[in-house]
């Protein structure tokens, strides 16, 4: 193989590996300044609540490729409003892990609204607001503002308590079991504030069947009080 050849096939796989970096870059950093958004909340999200649970973006700067690059898959179902405008409704439908074969199934779809390829409004899905409530749902979207990024995990973790959603009022693990069935774990309790119960949702690329994305929800409550609220939950996610 001679010299210049080798050279090309070098300059070639810098170009490469340079371009990557630059695209994942720009993606980081427009997730870094929805993020930086959030923490005005009020300033840049509008929020309807009347019949569905719609968050609305007052300055879009989340492209629809973004979502594409982290799960590394494509969006269930999309839909096409206007083609002309280019608006589509992409939905995430994310699966329990079920704690055992007997288990009851539970799934929750999550719907992204873009405009010219620019995520514009995000819908939460309808059983989850039921049963946990707006406040709350609304109190953890403002902190997705606070949140604790890992970068190389591609991952991130919000916590809530009561003292988070003060206006709240929180379901108990018995109305928790009742919709969404078991956890996918239960983790000892290692203080007075009760047991943890473990929820893990996967959503699937529609195309390999492959794991594309994750998110768990932690709800620590009593297990020999089932019927008291929720002292509280957590709320981690993360990437393929």
């Amino acid at each position: 193989m001679s010299q210049r050849f080798q050279s090309k096939r070098l300059l070639t796989a810098i170009c490469l590996i340079t371009l990557s970096l630059t695209l994942s870059g720009c993606v980081y950093l427009r997730l870094l300044y929805f993020k930086n958004q959030l923490k005005k909340f009020d300033q840049n999200v509008t929020v309807q609540s009347s019949q569905k649970l719609v968050f609305g973006f007052r300055d879009p700067i989340v492209r629809d490729a973004d979502f594409v690059f982290l799960s590394g898959a494509s969006p269930e179902e999309i839909e096409k409003l206007h083609q002309g405008l280019r608006e589509e409704v992409w939905t995430w439908t994310f699966h329990k892990k079920l704690g055992s074969p007997d288990d009851q199934p539970f799934s929750m779809a999550f719907k992204t609204h873009f405009k010219d390829r620019l995520l514009t409004h995000m819908e939460i899905d309808e059983t989850f607001v039921k049963l946990i409530g707006s406040d709350p749902i609304l109190s953890m979207f403002k902190n997705i503002g606070e949140a604790k990024i890992n970068k190389l995990r591609r991952s991130m973790s919000i916590e809530l308590d009561k003292t988070s959603v003060l206006t709240a009022s929180l379901p108990s693990l018995n109305e928790i079991f009742d919709v969404m069935g078991r956890p996918s774990r239960i983790a000892k309790p290692q203080s007075n504030s009760g047991a943890r119960c473990e929820y893990e949702f996967n959503f699937h690329d529609p195309e390999s069947g492959k794991k594309a994305g994750q998110f768990q929800l932690h709800f620590t409550g009593p297990l020999q009080n089932p019927n008291r609220s929720i002292t509280g939950f957590t709320v981690t996610g993360k990437a393929r």
